[in-house]
């Protein structure tokens, strides 16, 4: 699970003004750090936001794919420096965001098992507030890591 989320997988305050200057700048760090070449990674992850929706509520969202571009599974944050226009259950534009990815073979359980915990997580105001508030990548890693391995157990 460590090799999952690092610190070079956050992002603070992320200049972006839509869902596609995410898309991007998750998908060129993805391929930076050797976990999917970025084209096959930000268009998995359009075609994948295209389907369904993947904003929750309270200004979060979990957009995710699963494609061949991808080597290992990996999850990002993105925290943007303001609010994006996003479909959502509660009609709110999103600020925070967890980028999923998986490869296509050999990803898929780790994966959503993966993704269950996150949305499990994202149900309780003591996570979503404690990430929305750390100051640094390394908290947020912290954070998460601490209440996602809760869920998994």
């Amino acid at each position: 699970m460590e090799r999952v989320f690092t610190q070079d997988q956050v992002f603070l305050d992320l200049g972006a003004s839509c869902a596609e200057d995410v898309f991007r700048a998750v998908a060129d760090r993805a391929q930076s750090l050797g976990i999917a070449s970025a084209d096959g990674a930000y268009q998995g992850l359009l075609e994948r936001e295209r389907e369904v929706a993947t904003g929750l509520m309270d200004g979060y969202a979990i957009p995710h794919t699963k494609c061949p571009a991808i080597e290992r599974a990996a999850m990002f944050y993105v925290r943007t420096a303001a609010p994006l226009e996003w479909q959502t259950m509660d009609d709110q534009p999103v600020q925070h965001l967890f980028v999923l990815m998986a490869p296509h073979a050999n990803g898929g359980e780790e994966h959503l098992k993966l993704l269950s915990a996150l949305a499990t997580c994202l149900l309780k105001d003591e996570f979503k507030n404690a990430v929305a508030t750390a100051e640094r990548a390394e908290d947020v890693v912290s954070i998460v890591m601490e209440h996602i391995e809760k869920e998994c157990e």
